[in-house]
């Protein structure tokens, strides 16, 4: 069960911590259309945001939802929920992990239904796995999603091991500064990005975006590869005020070290 949870984590939720957050923490697009497309906006200065995954491949199907809750002072919490093909499309448990911007390092994996945490280290080191990628971005255009601005980039990336295998991978991304972020969650986004780049590209890529004014909230993705695709949308936005427990660990749960 854990390899799966790590599994669907990757490809349902891993991919929005690799896009940085840009700007002032503000929305900068049209009042009127941030307020229509996030129809239950509440007051607080904390964020919700909602994400649709759907997955497809061969031999397997997968469609999830990712809540995102942002604390203004710095705090994260990614909920998951999914079905996939693996598990006949039932609801799996709900993969809960929580982060602070004070440990950039460190995330929390919360198991609810064994009463554990796990402390998770992220080493930058581990990100390097012996592939080469070589990967070329152009801008496709600018789109309105949800109301914002968006800046749609292409990210098409050869990747290679030795001699061994190689396949090639297509990005679409789209990014807005008008999503409204935390600064300080915006912040540490940044300072990821610059140094670990794009997730699957070449160090140039998050460069060259950068260019393109392809930067802020990542608003949708598309991943396409020679066996699989899978594409991800934000569909909810809204100004919050969340308890600070969402970003705690519950009292009673254990560490699991292993």
């Amino acid at each position: 069960m854990q390899h799966l949870k790590t599994f669907v984590f990757l490809v349902f939720g891993g991919t929005i911590l690799f896009y940085s957050f840009k700007g002032d923490g503000k929305p900068r697009g049209d009042k009127e259309s941030f307020s229509k497309t996030s129809a239950s906006i509440s007051s607080g200065d904390d964020m919700y945001y909602e994400l649709t995954t759907t997955s497809t491949g061969k031999n397997f199907s997968m469609q999830g939802v990712t809540k995102i809750f942002m604390s203004s002072k710095g705090d994260m919490r990614k909920e998951i929920n999914m079905t996939n093909s693996f598990s006949g499309n039932k609801h799996t448990s709900t993969i809960v992990v929580i982060g602070h911007s004070d440990k950039p390092d460190e995330s929390i994996s919360i198991e609810d239904d064994e009463k554990t945490y796990t402390i998770n280290h992220i080493d930058r080191g581990d990100q390097n796995t012996g592939e080469k990628i070589q990967s070329t971005v152009s801008k496709i255009g600018e789109e309105k999603i949800l109301g914002f601005k968006c800046v749609h980039a292409r990210i098409i990336s050869n990747i290679s091991i030795a001699k061994i295998s190689s396949h090639v991978d297509t990005f679409d991304i789209w990014r807005s500064d008008d999503v409204p972020v935390p600064a300080s969650v915006k912040k540490l986004m940044n300072q990821f990005e610059s140094k670990t780049g794009i997730f699957m590209s070449d160090p140039e890529v998050a460069k060259k975006l950068k260019q393109m004014g392809c930067e802020g909230f990542m608003v949708k993705i598309e991943v396409k590869g020679k066996s699989a695709s899978t594409v991800t949308e934000l569909t909810k936005v809204e100004h919050r005020s969340i308890p600070a427990g969402m970003f705690q660990i519950p009292v009673g749960y254990t560490e699991d070290k292993n």
